[in-house]
């Protein structure tokens, strides 16, 4: 069965050549110029699963405060031709960017689904604009 080894937020990530580099990770908190206002970001991480997988249902879905619209991504992950087996497992590194609205305040969840399975709740916190 595939597990998550670990995920989180990042201004900017992606994955190129087997591995995954990150701008800005495991922030907390955003403050906005004002509202609304447009929020950019990734999510990214490692998946493990056996060896011998060959894809894995990945799913992200992103709840932002305020009664803003829900954001649900779905894809598969298959093993690039870099994946090398270790101890009967094999990794499957992720990033993808997203872009919610921030219309006010409050805390931004966002889930990591592996095979229908909740497997992460990540979150940051959207403050007021300054005064």
């Amino acid at each position: 069965m595939a597990e998550l080894d670990y995920a989180f937020i990042a201004e900017f990530a992606k994955v190129e050549n087997g591995k995954l580099t990150a701008v800005g990770a495991s922030y907390l908190d955003v403050q906005p110029p004002i509202f609304p206002a447009a929020h950019s970001f990734s999510v990214a991480g490692r998946i493990r699963a056996p060896e011998g997988t060959d894809a894995i249902a990945l799913r992200i879905r992103i709840i932002p405060p305020g009664n803003a619209m829900n954001i649900v991504l779905n894809w598969s992950i298959n093993p690039g031709p870099e994946t090398e087996p270790y101890d009967g497992k094999i990794g499957f590194l992720f990033a993808v960017q997203a872009a919610i609205a921030l219309v006010a305040e409050g805390l931004c969840e966002i889930f990591v689904d592996i095979d229908t399975v909740q497997q992460r709740r990540l979150a940051f916190r959207i403050s007021p604009p300054p005064r």
